[in-house]
């Protein structure tokens, strides 16, 4: 009887904290629906540019910290952000920064960064802040 009153009161308390907890959701932040179609693109693309600024700043830490698990996720995630990339510039048919795109991106297909190599990773990093600066770009023109 004295485990089963415990798992009342266990639970009680439990349930009792879930309906205490306020809902942390902003009311000020506008969602991409509530925008213009501009103004969602360009919080869409900064958004973008963000997200791989902040995956490459975590690579090259990787590879300075050697950490060859972060190494490989983070260049995943930046692989599949410049494949996004170039499908999107296909889409808008900008085809000047679409091949700059194809090419950068080519370099990386089927690529591993290797830590016995640092003037080969310093190129390929060249390779992705080059690449990083083409969406700076893009976006900068969205803004203007």
């Amino acid at each position: 009887m004295l485990r089963h009153s415990f798992a009342f009161f266990a639970t009680l308390i439990s349930l009792t904290g879930l309906n205490a907890q306020t809902n942390s959701t902003s009311t000020d932040r506008l969602t991409a629906q509530e925008l213009n179609p501009a103004a969602a693109e360009r919080l869409k693309e900064t958004t973008e540019v963000e997200s791989f600024t902040r995956k490459l700043a975590s690579l090259k830490s990787a590879y300075a910290e050697k950490n060859t698990s972060q190494i490989v996720a983070n260049e995943a995630y930046i692989l599949r952000g410049m494949r996004n990339e170039a499908d999107q510039l296909e889409l808008k048919g900008n085809s000047n920064r679409l091949e700059k795109t194809n090419s950068i991106l080519a370099a990386f297909e089927g690529h591993a960064f290797d830590l016995a190599q640092p003037e080969a990773a310093a190129q390929d990093f060249a390779k992705l802040d080059e690449f990083l600066k083409m969406m700076q770009d893009a976006l900068q023109e969205l803004k203007d």
